[in-house]
């Protein structure tokens, strides 16, 4: 029998015991978390400079700052025809003011926007919700393979997750702090108009504000309802027309997206299935590395991306059902309003948009859904790793655990196809050790003569933008189009240049360039990709040629 002494001196270590557990999970977490932050920092900035490779999009934004870094007048409209985006092309005025053309240099603003939007979570929801959902937050927005990719990408949409952050979270901070009591602050509306001119397609944001305005002015609506001879259910019905018209035009005017009729209910398979492999990273990876496309080319790759898939849609179904229970058994108004904002921006989203916004080469215009998104499955997570309910610790740890496989992932289906092939989709993508045109350049630059001027011609936009940003400030280079070259070799031209061709081994542009060259002595000479396969051919010198072709 144990004797009174062995009775108290249990009764003292068990509390000691349980408060070294808890400290030694606590350290594990910190610890584990801070890990996957700083592998996530990681990989945005590995292989920055040549990993994808350099596309004529985010080159133009770069012959964009270069410009007027020189003093010399812009287009303000993009390709596309919306509006440039300042709070993006700005910042690289500034750069190209110091820096020499360079990928990493295009792609710098890009990477500031994506950590940057990881510091505007982690210090608003704190603020709008708990320290816990803060955390798990920060560390899914870090860890999504959506938000990697296009950290390290030169395109003004990498700028729309922290634009929808803030659209987010400032009604929900104002919400919290004002009990509901008062009107929402002006810099809600500021940030939606900013998200707008970030991108247009981020107008879809804009159900994040409607709805903690509608519920903040509730009671006010309700008297002007009662005051009226109309049934509130007519009002319910022209609020929805009114949104759903706004939607329409807005893509109308959006020329990528423009359509000719809203999406219906057969499209909401699809449309839930492409936004589920925007989380699980599939649809970058189809996009950029060209893993999970199912080509004899892509070999296993094409079936790695199955498991993210299942993986991720297991994980966000269960966080779903946490979120509805933390919504039924606990509800405040900032859930309610994130689950009726989010609800709304996706139905928005659907009905414009559909499924083709959300499948690969044009997720971009979906990063908006990004952020609501990734917020409510962290509170449906949050829900489930509370420390009262049971096995809540573990939990913790096993999620902490499990955390590891999204940069595995992005490792096997990024990174490694371009390192071992090069890259499996678009051919602007493909890389080598030093991006493809760069290398093409350096070449040119290493055999031209250097007693006469030289005329680089490219037939591809994807090819011509690069190009003509990487070599901006080289002296006596000028890279012009097939059109501008041709009108410079026509008869009686008296312009005389050294001529070299710059292009995509198997496209058009290189057959064109072969017939321009035909009895010539030109040299061909092959850059190959890290697949050692000739992805770019560079062809020249040629003196003036004095025909068309």
């Amino acid at each position: 029998m144990a004797t009174v002494d062995t009775i108290v001196r249990e009764a003292r270590t068990a509390p000691e015991l349980v408060l070294q557990r808890a400290s030694r999970r606590s350290v594990f977490l910190w610890t584990n978390g801070l890990a996957l932050l700083v592998v996530s920092v990681f990989l945005r900035c590995w292989h920055l400079g040549n990993i994808p490779g350099i596309n004529g999009d985010e080159a133009w934004y770069g012959v964009q700052a270069l410009r007027v870094a020189s003093g010399q007048s812009i287009s303000w409209l993009t390709p596309t025809g919306n509006p440039i985006n300042p709070f993006y092309f700005l910042p690289h005025v500034v750069l190209h003011y110091f820096l020499s053309p360079s990928v990493v240099a295009l792609r710098a603003v890009a990477l500031a926007s994506g950590l940057a939007a990881l510091a505007i979570n982690y210090a608003l929801c704190r603020r709008a919700f708990d320290l816990r959902t803060a955390r798990v937050s920060t560390l899914l927005l870090a860890l999504l393979p959506v938000n990697i990719a296009y950290s390290r990408f030169g395109w003004d949409a990498s700028q729309s997750l922290a634009a929808t952050l803030l659209v987010m979270y400032l009604p929900l901070v104002r919400l919290r702090a004002s009990a509901g009591g008062s009107a929402l602050g002006a810099g809600a509306m500021f940030a939606a108009a900013a998200a707008i001119l970030v991108h247009p397609t981020n107008v879809f944001a804009l159900a994040l504000v409607f709805v903690p305005v509608v519920y903040v002015h509730r009671k006010g609506l309700g008297r002007t309802v009662r005051r009226t001879k109309m049934p509130a259910n007519t009002w319910v019905f022209a609020l929805l027309v009114a949104l759903v018209g706004l939607s329409a035009w807005v893509a109308w005017q959006c020329a990528p997206l423009a359509i000719a009729r809203l999406n219906g209910p057969r499209e909401i398979g699809p449309f839930l299935a492409g936004y589920l492999r925007l989380f699980s990273g599939t649809t970058v990876y189809q996009f950029i590395s060209g893993a999970g496309l199912a080509t004899p080319e892509t070999g296993w790759y094409q079936h790695t991306t199955v498991a993210c898939n299942l993986g991720f849609g297991l994980l966000g179904l269960w966080a779903l059902w946490g979120f509805a229970l933390r919504i039924v058994t606990i509800p405040t108004a900032t859930d309610a309003c994130l689950a009726w904002g989010w609800l709304l921006m996706l139905a928005a989203f659907f009905l414009v948009a559909g499924p083709r916004a959300v499948s690969p080469h044009f997720e971009r215009y979906a990063i908006c859904l990004i952020a609501p998104g990734a917020l409510v499955v962290s509170r449906g997570l949050c829900w489930w790793m509370d420390d009262s309910r049971t096995d809540g610790r573990r939990l913790v740890v096993a999620l902490a655990l499990a955390a590891w496989l999204w940069p595995a992932s992005y490792y096997v289906n990024y990174f490694r196809p371009f390192l071992e092939r090069g890259g499996l989709s678009h051919a602007t993508f493909r890389t080598g050790e030093v991006d493809l045109k760069q290398s093409a350049l350096r070449y040119v630059l290493a055999e031209r003569d250097v007693r006469q001027p030289v005329e680089i011609v490219c037939h591809e936009w994807w090819s011509y933008w690069p190009l003509a940003y990487l070599a901006f400030r080289e002296p006596d280079v000028h890279v012009v189009t097939s059109d501008q070259w041709q009108r410079v070799t026509a008869p009686g031209s008296d312009r005389s240049a050294e001529t070299w061709f710059v292009e995509y081994g198997g496209s058009s542009g290189e057959r064109d360039a072969l017939r321009a060259i035909a009895g010539t002595e030109a040299r061909r000479h092959a850059v190959l990709d890290y697949g050692l396969r000739p992805a770019i051919w560079v062809i020249g010198p040629v003196e003036k040629l004095s025909r068309n072709y």
